[in-house]
């Protein structure tokens, strides 16, 4: 007898990329992974609030997907949420491919560049500001 459901079960790993694939299918989530990519190690949610001039309900949520994915980690400091990339074979050929998307509308370069004057208002390496 031929199982009808067959094509329904995916392995763990498929699973696991169906999930992120689905998780960058978005305009802020890709914005976000392409900031961690920039980041010097971590950035608070703050950061990508500011830099995304995004409301933070928004820009948690998606963060919040993120890490559902396993593309992301979270950490708390104090009051900060602090984010980065989660690394794995699976995640870092991902994360690679992301650096080659053409940007016809300089948005990744205006990230960039605001990334760039917020990470300025730092002390110490840490951020220090909420959300402006």
């Amino acid at each position: 007898m031929i199982d009808r459901y067959a094509h329904m079960r995916y392995s763990a790993f498929m699973n696991r990329a169906i999930e992120a694939y689905k998780a960058i299918g978005e305009e802020t989530r890709l914005r976000i992974l392409r900031l961690l990519r920039l980041a010097p190690g971590e950035l608070c949610v703050c950061e990508v609030v500011d830099v995304l001039r995004k409301p933070q309900y928004t820009v948690s949520k998606s963060l919040t997907v993120l890490r559902k994915a396993e593309l992301v980690e979270e950490r708390r400091e104090g009051k900060f949420m602090m984010y980065k990339l989660l690394h794995s074979p699976f995640n870092d050929k991902l994360f690679e491919s992301l650096d080659r998307l053409p940007d016809p509308d300089r948005i990744y370069e205006i990230d960039s560049r605001r990334l760039a004057e917020r990470l300025v208002l730092r002390e110490k390496g840490k951020c220090v500001i909420t959300c402006r």
